[in-house]
């Protein structure tokens, strides 16, 4: 008996542990985005689309070699961008977050890039990284989910309520055009009275 008790405990010992290190954690569900979530996704992503839809003012000012206006642009509209980005990589799920920082990083190079050829004044460095920052954000866009406003249910008024209105006013207007009339008749045929 004096055996067994050592033996015993040791294969309960064994068996203890065989049973916790195969009993793995529970599988958890991958994160999502939860409405505040795209609320916010949809308030930092409003400067990429303003930068997206303003891009070709920079490209204009490249092309016509108007150094003073590119970097104005660069500087003014667009001078905030790196922030922006990071914001808006950062409202991102953990796993999406990564790809979007590193496009992000591009863009910014860039732009960095762009600045130094506005400065030189070398035309083809700047149209080159402009098409390249072009296309850049545009990728960047494709990593970031949409977001679509609920669409407002419309409700179309009752049309017997309409055709009522509508009759109503008829009648008025009916009954003001009769009534000039009358005067009208009243003032144009002579009074003969009674001697006729």
């Amino acid at each position: 008996m004096r055996i067994f008790r050592p033996i015993l405990s040791l294969i309960l010992v064994l068996a203890t542990t065989l049973l916790v290190s195969c009993g793995g954690p529970t599988a958890s569900a991958p994160p999502t985005y939860t409405p505040e979530k795209l609320q916010k996704v949809k308030t930092y992503r409003i400067p990429l689309d303003i930068a997206r839809q303003r891009l070709p003012e920079l490209g204009e000012a490249i092309a016509k070699e108007d150094w003073v206006n590119a970097d104005s642009f660069l500087h003014g509209p667009l001078g905030s961008i790196r922030r922006d980005l990071t914001y808006l990589s950062n409202a991102l799920l953990p796993d999406e977050q990564e790809p979007a920082l590193d496009v992000a990083k591009d863009i910014f190079k860039h732009f960095e890039n762009i600045d130094a050829a506005v400065d030189e004044k070398n035309y083809t460095v700047a149209i080159n990284q402009f098409k390249e920052v072009s296309s850049d954000l545009d990728a960047y866009a494709s990593l970031i989910p949409q977001t679509e406003e609920p669409k407002a249910e419309v409700t179309e008024p009752e049309p017997v309520d309409q055709a009522e209105a509508a009759m109503e006013d008829a009648e008025r207007v009916f009954e003001g055009v009769k009534a000039n009339l009358e005067e009208t008749i009243d003032e144009v045929t002579p009074d003969f009275g009674d001697d006729a």
